[in-house]
């Protein structure tokens, strides 16, 4: 299954949503200083919305270069890059869960971008490589023993399971 023309698209959303995450956060304001610099709408003083718009162009970037407009496949190293930014929603569903006790559609739609690239991803090297069946089973034990933990659990656990499943199954690949 070739799906690098679609991971291309969805990079293309990523980025749009990034930008109109940064608009909704008051970015292209007068006021964006007071905005972002608010409790917990920065990571070591950066505001938030500025890794979205960083990010997702990365991504696509990297898309466009890497598969040659969509037109050859997506590599098993994908999933390395997109883990870095699972990694980071991890932590940014613990502020909107359990620190702030909220979220915003905005914010679910760019954590569900990078887990639709990561799926993406997966799915096209599922027959060729162990480390993305290891990714997925790693995944999906973490999400059920997060439950036990609560909705942060189920990010987290998730997240951290896929990781090291993907680590276990690149290892024993080589």
């Amino acid at each position: 299954m070739k799906t690098a023309p679609v991971f291309v698209f969805l990079s293309a959303i990523g980025v749009t949503e990034a930008f109109y995450h940064a608009w909704l956060e008051g970015a292209f304001t007068a006021n964006w200083l007071s905005v972002s610099f608010a409790p917990y709408a920065s990571f070591f003083g950066i505001p938030y919305w500025i890794f979205g718009v960083v990010w997702f162009p990365l991504v696509f970037v990297v898309a466009i270069w890497y598969t040659k407009l969509g037109r050859s496949s997506l590599g098993p190293r994908f999933l390395i890059l997109l883990a870095i930014g699972n990694i980071f929603t991890g932590y940014l569903w613990f502020v909107d869960l359990l620190v702030i006790h909220s979220f915003n559609a905005s914010y679910v739609g760019l954590y569900a971008t990078n887990y639709a690239l990561t799926g993406l991803v997966v799915a096209e090297n599922w027959r060729s490589s162990r480390a993305m069946r290891d990714f997925t089973v790693g995944t999906a034990v973490g999400m059920v023993v997060g439950v036990f933990f609560g909705s942060f659990g189920v990010a987290l656990l998730g997240i951290t399971g896929g990781i090291f499943g993907a680590v276990s199954g690149y290892t024993s690949a080589t």
